[in-house]
């Protein structure tokens, strides 16, 4: 979990960033499997998959969408978004935050 997470800091590009922290994510996963069904791990581990899944799924969105009409998705890029389009600025940093695990959002 750490290791991924470790990596995903140090990438200049959102796509990579995303899909290390996505592997880092996955020890969440596994814990909820080895916990089993005593204590409502598989419950537990199904909800977090569905609501990571639908935000991870928001995020790219974004990012494809930036590269779109870009070019390129490198993080330094992202920088004045809110001028140029703020719905996507909008819609990428609740994804963004949500994904973080903001109370309100997460």
């Amino acid at each position: 979990m750490i290791l991924g997470n470790l990596i995903a800091i140090t990438q200049t590009s959102m796509k990579r960033m995303l899909a290390y922290s996505s592997i880092g994510q996955i020890g969440y996963v596994i814990i909820g499997i080895i916990v089993g069904d005593s204590n409502g791990g598989y419950a537990s581990m199904i909800t977090y998959m569905l609501f990571y899944i639908s935000m991870n799924l928001g995020t790219f969105a974004c990012i494809v969408s930036f590269g779109l009409r870009t070019g390129t998705d490198n993080i330094r890029d992202y920088a004045g978004l809110y001028t140029k389009d703020p719905f996507l600025a909008l819609s990428l940093a609740l994804c963004l935050l949500s994904l973080g695990g903001l109370p309100p959002l997460a």
